[in-house]
């Protein structure tokens, strides 16, 4: 029962409870004199950890620095230019991981920039300026990272902590993100001579292929006269020309989208839709930590066409479904086997609780009847005085009997996106072996089969269409890659090695989600059992970039994807429902869940299938 507060003088303290005027004065007077001695405890520990946290950073930055340098954690409002300014630290820190980049970017920044150089150097113009210096900044973290390998996966943290603040980690299309965040990835990868782009997802994949494609020189440049500030000056600012020359209105584009949302009577349909060329892309003012995106405008949603052309696949030659096995060989199979054994391990009593909660509720479904007239089984208490007068008489008892459990088949289909890398993709591979372990002991025959594109921007499609002479509205422009991992005829410990194909990085590429659903519902379809259901485990919506790079439809990935599921769900005996993986994906899949923690899973689970698998429950 909720306690009302009726006077300004009682109000309730930071733990909800209500405190009156004399409390209060207490509280203020002495903040200690109403805690506990564990709760005094607790909160001088945790200060202590706080302290020894600023502790280890300040040294790490005193370290780098190689001088005695103030660091300073809270507002940056006086320092000077020797000292290191950092966040001031929250009782409830987690991304310490994120805050050590910023450490090591101060600290390389104040080690490798001569300040008066740089001034004398700087572009006159403000927006050139500051990505001027955004490529300086760069040029030191390159410097220091190509000292200490650890550097650059705090760095990429830090990064990846602003885009998460800013809602902008997962954007599908390039002209999302700003330009100087794909500059922060794609010339620290440079510089460091990373081979694939640090962060896996479709904006920034974009980003990567322009930029590299038209000014893999200028880069290459750049990163060979890193130690050297007056060089480097003069490269960046050939290579500021030539980026700006051809993203030349990006200012005024960013104007217009602000004034779009203030007016949104009069505005074209074309120059509001969103496009995955990186030329569409805001310009922002790459300043402090904090204020990086105040200035953005909200990306609108994509303007379908009045009259969109029907889904089209440019050619399906190349199209391939392999089982996992031909993926990988054998011995990395069993190596990556051995690695997700010890984190299954954790998970034994998930296992337990799934399975329990699952064979509860399929038994919960079984109708139970008598037979009577038996000659055998329980006796029928109706039948006594017949037997009493006649102990001969044979037909005196009965039997319960369940009424068999409708065959069931069970797929899961995995996204195996570039998206997907890391956590995620493990995640969904221990889901997909906890649910097929549970249902398989629940007599459920289960089916897991993944989707992916054997190659990155288009692969052979690509290169048909290109010797085609690049015909307009290509359509799907990529090789799609369908791997089975495991059938639904065979038992999982026979599977448990190709299970783990993929965890393989190489796999992970784009997704074209309508086409494998497709696929995944006729397998489904031509299996004999009577109820058939279709599990996708996801993290987002599809995304393949040469498809949306040469086809002035945008949303040609996401319409037919709706498309499919509409099918799948009201035209077939197919149950479809989705699991997100650390997303929702709720816009796509009427039924579906979001699993954020395998500890989660039994939950999550046994609500969608208790949806799917109670008698009269809509398809999806």
């Amino acid at each position: 029962m909720t306690e009302d507060v009726r006077s300004t003088i009682q109000k309730r303290d930071d733990k909800g409870v209500v405190r009156h005027g004399g409390e209060w004065l207490t509280i203020w007077s002495d903040p200690d004199s109403l805690k506990s001695e564990s709760e005094k405890r607790e909160e001088a520990n945790r200060d202590q950890a706080l302290r020894d946290i600023e502790a280890s950073l300040a040294a790490t930055a005193r370290s780098m620095v190689g001088r005695d340098v103030e660091v300073r954690f809270g507002p940056a409002a006086g320092a000077d230019t020797n000292c290191i300014v950092l966040p001031k630290l929250e009782p409830d820190a987690a991304n310490l991981v994120a805050l050590r980049g910023q450490c090591d970017a101060s600290a390389s920044f104040m080690v490798h920039h001569n300040p008066d150089l740089h001034l004398t150097l700087s572009p006159k113009d403000s927006t050139r300026a500051r990505l001027f210096l955004l490529l300086e900044h760069l040029r030191c973290e390159a410097l220091e990272a190509s000292a200490f390998p650890g550097v650059v996966n705090n760095l990429v943290a830090l990064q990846v902590d602003r885009l998460k603040r800013a809602q902008l980690l997962h954007a599908h299309l390039a002209s999302l993100l700003p330009l100087a965040e794909a500059l922060r990835m794609v010339c620290r990868d440079s510089f460091l001579g990373a081979p694939e782009p640090s962060l896996q997802t479709a904006g920034f994949r974009m980003w990567d292929r322009w930029l590299r494609e038209r000014y893999q020189k200028q880069l290459t440049k750049m990163a060979s006269v890193i130690g050297d500030q007056r060089a480097f000056a003069e490269q960046s600012k050939s290579f500021l020309a030539a980026l700006l020359a051809e993203l030349p209105s990006a200012g005024e584009r960013q104007r217009r989208a602000l004034t779009d949302q203030d007016n949104d009577s009069g505005t074209d349909s074309s120059e509001r839709r969103l496009s995955d060329d990186p030329a569409d892309a805001p310009l922002f003012e790459p300043g402090e930590v904090e204020n990086d995106f105040n200035d953005l405008p909200h990306p609108v949603s994509a303007s379908p066409s009045v009259n969109p052309r029907p889904y089209r696949v440019f050619t399906t030659q190349h199209d391939r479904v392999v089982h996992a096995n031909d993926l990988a060989p054998s011995a990395s199979l069993r190596e990556a086997r051995l690695r997700l054994d010890a984190r299954m391990s954790e998970y034994r009593a998930e296992v337990t609780r799934l399975v329990s909660r699952l064979q509860r509720r399929i038994l919960a479904q079984q109708t139970r009847q008598w037979e009577f007239d038996l000659e055998e089984g329980l006796i029928d208490a109706a039948k006594l005085d017949r037997v009493v007068i006649n102990p001969g008489f044979e037909h005196a008892y009965k039997q319960e009997t369940d009424s068999p459990f409708r065959d069931t088949v069970v797929t899961l289909l995995i996204d195996n996106s570039g998206s997907m890398r890391g956590k995620q993709v493990e995640t969904a591979c221990v889901v997909a072996e906890l649910l097929a372990a549970a249902l398989e002991r629940c007599a459920i025959s289960t089916e897991i089969l993944g989707f992916t594109t054997s190659a990155w921007k288009g692969g052979r499609s690509y290169k048909d269409w290109l010797r085609a002479g690049k015909p307009a509205e290509p359509g799907r422009l990529n090789d799609v890659l369908h791997i089975i991992y495991k059938d639904a005829a065979t038992p999982l410990r026979r599977a448990r090695d190709s299970i783990c194909a993929m965890l393989s990085p190489s796999i992970l590429k784009e997704n074209i989600d309508g086409e494998a659903l497709e696929w995944a519902a006729v397998r489904l379809l031509q299996r004999p059992e009577q109820r058939k259901i279709l599990i996708v485990l996801s993290d987002g919506a599809p995304v393949d970039q040469a498809t949306l790079e040469r086809n002035e439809d945008k949303a040609i990935l996401d319409r037919h994807l709706h498309e499919v599921i509409a099918h799948v769900g009201t035209n077939s005996s197919v149950q479809l429902c989705a699991i997100g993986i650390r997303h929702d994906v709720s816009a796509h899949y009427p039924i579906s869940r979001r699993v954020d923690r395998v500890e989660d899973l039994a939950d999550v689970v046994v609500d969608l299938l208790d949806q799917l698998l109670q008698p009269g429950r809509p398809k999806g």
